[in-house]
């Protein structure tokens, strides 16, 4: 049943030219809000220029304004940002191509106050949602368990807005394999396969156990803007269908490589774009493509943690095995 009191909180606002098929759209992101999973603001957008947006700032879910903005100006400030984060997206897509993992169907940015999502709907459109995450200010790395709820509505909402322009389900997040995110089967031979190892020879070895062919395959440590160490199993027998004659395993790992480097700086972009309405540097970005994810664990102002997927079935199975791994190497120091 919806709380009564977000029903009453309840804003919409739609663009100067409102068209008849944004309604069944906009009921479905009204939906969402009064779900109560915790977004406070979602918008549509077509092209990057907004279709409609709704919010429940007025609800004691959401979080206050930082300034003395009135309520109008706030609004606006939200719109502007999910616009930016839409053409951000954009150019990760791009940037994300040389990959050959698809589109870039969704993507998470968590801080240690707030969740950002901007998840593609079908090629130009895009919705962008802002929802809090109470109580992580203490946390030493982000725990993407804390915004489970909110992320996978956020997903379910893309799929229902693709489903009504007869699209079938992309799975961002993977849920829809195994909605309870249970970890793959293991696999008898992973036991005897010998991940490959850049940089540092001495990893712990619940680091390399992370990786095996159902979650984790790749993993980038870097400290000071240096690589110190990467470890994958993209050569495993059991991933030898994602590669072949124009991508090779060397092609992909030299990819990531080049990738990880640039992760930091592409999250301190992402986390100015949002600043505007949501404070706090970028501690977990999920970039969800259509084939897995690749993410960013901020482990410290120096320090943080790629990690890549290629199974679309275990995004979410290998974001919870990439917390883990952040969190063990947090606390080593």
């Amino acid at each position: 049943m919806t709380d009564p009191e977000l029903r009453d909180a309840l804003v919409e606002e739609t663009a100067e030219q409102d068209v008849p098929g944004f309604l069944k759209k906009r009921d479905l992101c009204r939906g969402l809000l009064l779900s109560g999973c915790g977004v406070y603001h979602v918008a549509h957008y077509t092209t990057g220029v907004l279709d409609f947006a709704l919010d429940v700032f007025a609800h004691p879910s959401a979080p206050p304004p930082d300034d003395e903005a009135d309520p109008s100006q706030r609004r606006d400030a939200y719109r502007r940002v999910g616009a930016q984060l839409v053409y951000r997206a954009s150019e990760l897509n791009r940037r994300l191509g040389e990959l050959h993992t698809g589109a870039l169907i969704r993507t998470v940015v968590q801080t240690r106050t707030g969740l950002v999502f901007c998840n593609s709907v079908v090629g130009n459109e895009h919705v962008v949602g802002f929802a809090a995450v109470p109580g992580a200010d203490a946390e030493a790395v982000a725990d993407p368990s804390r915004v489970s709820v909110v992320d996978q509505a956020a997903a379910h909402l893309a799929t229902d807005l693709r489903r009504l322009l007869r699209q079938q389900s992309q799975n961002p997040g993977g849920w829809d394999a195994d909605p309870n995110g249970e970890p793959a089967p293991a696999v008898a031979s992973a036991d005897d396969f010998q991940p490959h190892r850049t940089g540092s020879t001495t990893l712990d070895g619940a680091v390399t156990a992370a990786l095996h062919p159902g979650g984790l395959h790749y993993l980038s440590h870097h400290r000071m803007g240096d690589q110190a160490w990467a470890v994958d199993v993209l050569g495993h027998p059991d991933l030898d269908q994602f590669f072949n004659r124009g991508v090779t395993v060397a092609d992909r790992r030299d990819r990531y490589q080049r990738l990880a480097g640039d992760l930091s700086l592409l999250a301190l972009q992402v986390g100015r774009d949002l600043r505007r309405a949501v404070a706090g540097d970028v501690t977990r970005l999920v970039l969800d493509v259509e084939m897995g994810a690749v993410y960013y664990y901020r482990l410290s102002p120096d320090d943080y943690l790629v990690g890549v997927t290629l199974e679309q079935d275990s995004v979410a199975v290998a974001d919870a095995e990439m917390a883990t791994v952040a969190r063990r190497l947090s606390t080593a120091g």
